[in-house]
């Protein structure tokens, strides 16, 4: 049996980031995935400016117009009706994720991971910390840290599910052929579904077209992408292949794994609720795991690892908490004639929703904006869901 340090289970941007940070810090570290790079992944892939820190910080890498398509161009929309347009204050950047993903696990196994693509655990053998793949080679770890997105095998094994069926998101998608203009305009359809968002996403060869909401509440979302796709792309959209895939949508773990066995990215539900921010939290989640790993390691306390790295993100989970309280304004029927009006007209908004995603401010610090009758109001609500799921709606 091969042992290592760290083995990582998903090899996109969590798990990518996970193994190259670990080489950084000295550590010995197999990567494995079921599929074999370059992948296609259901992603709008849009990349943050706090993606791109990210990315920066742990690959070295900038973004580069060879792989991304830069514009500031932005519409808000509301249900098929376009409420404003304006520019950004900064440069969005599109990319494709089968792209992205496999040029951070080539800088991975560069910086020397051992590459395991292509194949699947077979048995969790967590009493010798191991692990035995389909084809029966058998690897030891002193941590395990599962990257392995929304439906983790690694989350099921320690909690016996993946994710609540009740709070999990579910996400439709489609590829629309056409490239686009460097002043393409992206859109976000803000009520296209009821407690999600549309997204129609120029790239360099296409334009990427989804929505996704939370799953159990009561709304046909194949028929509404049918009809959004129609009304975004029209005669350009037949024919296209519309694919589906759960997604986090706010409702993350609270304790993100058990012992030395950690979850980040997707598989840890670290997914903004409001923003879709989700690969800026990936790479900062699978570099802040092994951080926790090594100190584990290093203290010769694997099992203390989860602690550890309960502590090292809980800036993000704090996020996430801010983030689903703030949904009841944007989602609540209560509030929805206000939000639509403030869509529509306010500078302020538009700002604080980039500044959000470029990681020039926090939700903590949005709050402390909204008026004290608002705040109120929303304290009032604020479960952070739906008040009722599956099955019915309420404001």
């Amino acid at each position: 049996m091969k042992t290592y340090d760290v083995v990582v289970v998903g090899a996109g941007p969590a798990g990518s980031s996970a193994a190259r940070r670990a080489r950084a810090l000295g550590l010995s570290v197999a990567v494995i995935d079921r599929a074999t790079f370059p992948r296609h992944k259901l992603c709008g892939a849009l990349l943050s400016g706090r993606g791109q820190k990210a990315m920066r910080d742990i690959f070295g890498l900038e973004v580069d117009p060879e792989h991304f398509l830069y514009s500031r161009k932005v519409a808000f929309k509301w249900d098929g009706e376009t409420l404003a347009e304006f520019d950004a204050p900064y440069d969005l950047t599109y990319t494709y994720r089968v792209d992205l993903d496999h040029r951070l696990l080539r800088e991975a196994i560069a910086a020397g991971a051992e590459d395991y693509q292509g194949t699947r655990i077979e048995t969790f053998d967590d009493a010798a910390n191991a692990l035995v793949l389909a084809d029966g080679t058998r690897i030891g770890y002193g941590v395990l840290i599962g990257a392995d997105g929304a439906a983790s095998p690694v989350a099921r094994h320690i909690f016996g599910r993946a994710f609540d069926p009740d709070k999990i998101g579910f996400a439709f998608e489609a590829e629309v052929p056409g490239g686009c203009d460097a002043d393409a305009r992206m859109s976000i359809d803000f009520r296209i579904v009821n407690w999600g968002y549309g997204w129609n996403f120029p790239k360099l060869d296409t334009r990427t077209i989804g929505l996704g909401s939370i799953r159990s509440l009561d709304q046909d979302l194949k028929g509404k992408m049918a009809q959004y796709l129609d009304l975004e792309a029209g005669a350009a959209g037949e024919g296209v292949k519309i694919k589906g895939a759960h997604i986090p949508l706010g409702d993350y773990q609270k304790v993100p794994g058990r012992g030395n066995i950690l979850l980040a990215g997707d598989a840890a539900g670290l997914v903004d609720g409001i923003t879709g921010e989700g690969l800026a939290y990936a790479m900062e989640s699978g570099a802040e795991a092994v951080a926790a790993a090594a100190e584990a390691l290093k203290a010769g306390k694997p099992a203390t690892a989860t602690g550890l790295y309960r502590k090292r993100i809980r800036y993000i989970h704090t996020e996430l908490d801010k983030a689903n309280k703030l949904r009841h304004f944007e989602y609540s029927d209560r509030f929805s004639s206000l939000f639509k009006e403030k869509l529509a007209t306010s500078l302020t908004m538009r700002k604080a929703f980039f500044d959000l995603l470029a990681g020039e401010t926090t939700y903590s610090a949005i709050e402390r904006r909204i008026p004290k009758q608002i705040a109120g109001k929303i304290a009032e609500k604020m479960t952070g869901w739906p008040s009722k799921l599956a099955g019915r709606l309420r404001g």
